[in-house]
């Protein structure tokens, strides 16, 4: 390994790109932490939090939204791959898609019926939908410029931790902050001109301007490079959507991404839960809980590229997927050592679940990366978005089943404090899907 580092990008052109990956995670981690919470609150709450949609149908809206995306990102990334425009092929998506999708973002909390009904149903799932479908048009894009902008492995593994920091800051904003403001304004709090909002309305605000913002420093402060032959792609979607399969290193990596997809977001879903109900803490312990894990994943992404370089990223990737292997199903324990305070079990069990938080955040983008560049050789066209958008198709259905399966387990096994089992078997479930994501990828061709 060469003592400099070689580099396409300068400093300020890599921290212009990274800051948009913030976006990425604010958006998805407020609705994915908090959607299915705030619309349908634990049984015992207490507080002025109501039921607005039942839990077992709940998931199941949420999840119609993410298989909206997950359709139309094939598409997206055909027409970016296909797109030629003096800015570029992917930066008029995102400064067109992301107010869409802030906007819609905002108004999912605020359900039109102040109790239970199938009205609220139908609106959660619209506005999810749009929210989803809007995501799909500016992250495929986004995600595509990175191969393109540098071709160094080196590079890209920087680059894609300094992704991943800002990515944790935009979900450790939308989670644990989130968690903060519903905690202290749950019940609503007169802001201008009158107008109450309670603490969900504040965070969906504050947090879609953040995303707003993190998203046009990326298109205003990055220039796509120049338009070249290998970008002049003229395969229909049809014959581009089957090459993408000829690729053998693309399989074990899509299969890594979507059965993690879906054994993290189990996860995700049910922390809030988790903490209020099992653990007997609050909103605010939970985003305590989140902070804890994102900052020690922070510091941890230096080491993950350093044995990345070492070791190579693949057996990284499978040493990630051993370690939520062995945590995951522990959730199922939660209070069995009558020694050890309920809230200290919790912290110890998510404080070791930042080695693998860490390398998950940091390794797929380069690890795609790879993939891409792999088929340029194979047919000499730079395809970065159709790629992204096949990812896309899998991993945000995988998403969506992810919030269908944990409703039903909240509805069939409980979410409760009386009968909490449903919210402690999404960590062995979860668990499962990391398996299975460590033997698919054991296939994968590239070791560097």
């Amino acid at each position: 390994m060469s003592k400099t580092q070689e580099r396409a990008l300068s400093f300020w052109q890599r921290m212009a790109y990274s800051i948009g990956n913030s976006g990425v995670g604010l958006l998805p981690a407020i609705v994915g932490s908090w959607a299915m919470y705030y619309y349908s609150p634990p049984p015992e709450d207490g507080s002025c939090l109501v039921s607005y949609v039942p839990v077992y149908l709940i998931g199941l809206m949420l999840a119609i939204g993410r298989v909206a995306e997950a359709l139309l990102n094939p598409f997206i990334g055909d027409w970016s791959d296909k797109t030629n425009t003096k800015m570029g092929r992917r930066i008029p998506y995102i400064l067109v898609g992301t107010p869409i999708m802030v906007l819609a973002m905002f108004l999912i909390w605020f359900p039109p019926i102040g109790h239970e009904s199938l009205i609220n149903a139908a609106w959660v799932c619209f506005w999810m939908s749009i929210v989803s479908m809007a995501f799909a048009a500016v992250v495929a894009p986004y995600l595509s410029l990175l191969p393109e902008l540098t071709p160094y492995n080196e590079e890209r593994l920087t680059v894609s931790a300094l992704m991943a920091l800002f990515e944790v800051l935009g979900v450790l904003t939308a989670t644990a902050g989130a968690g903060l403001l519903i905690n202290e304004y749950k019940c609503g709090v007169d802001v201008i001109g009158g107008l109450q909002l309670n603490g969900f309305q504040i965070a969906g605000l504050l947090f879609g301007i953040l995303t707003l913002v993190a998203f046009y420093i990326t298109g205003f402060g990055i220039k796509e490079n120049p338009y070249t032959p290998s970008k002049k792609v003229e395969l229909s979607f049809t014959e581009g959507f089957k090459q993408v399969w000829q690729n053998e290193a693309f399989s074990p990596y899509l299969y890594l991404v979507t059965a993690f997809r879906i054994g993290v977001d189990l996860v995700v879903v049910a922390i809030p839960y988790m903490i209020t109900t099992v653990m007997r803490g609050t909103e605010g312990d939970a985003a305590v809980i989140q902070l804890i894990v994102l900052l020690g994943s922070v510091v941890l992404f230096p080491v993950v590229n350093w044995t990345s370089v070492k070791f190579g990223k693949k057996v990284v990737t499978l040493a990630g997927c051993i370690g939520f292997m062995v945590i995951l199903p522990l959730m199922l324990g939660l209070g069995s050592i009558e020694s050890i305070p309920l809230m200290v079990q919790g912290y110890i069990l998510f404080g070791f679940a930042t080695i693998p938080v860490a390398i998950f955040n940091v390794l797929p983008r380069p690890l795609l990366a790879d993939v891409i560049d792999h088929d340029e050789k194979r047919t000499g066209l730079r395809r970065e978005a159709m790629y992204n958008g096949v990812e896309g198709l899998f991993t945000r259905s995988a998403s969506g089943f992810a919030w269908l399966l944990s409703s039903l387990l909240f509805h069939f096994f409980g979410n409760s404090a009386e009968n909490p089992l449903g919210i402690q078997l999404v960590g062995p479930v979860g668990a499962i899907f990391i398996a299975i994501a460590f033997f698919a990828f054991r296939k994968y061709p590239f070791k560097a």
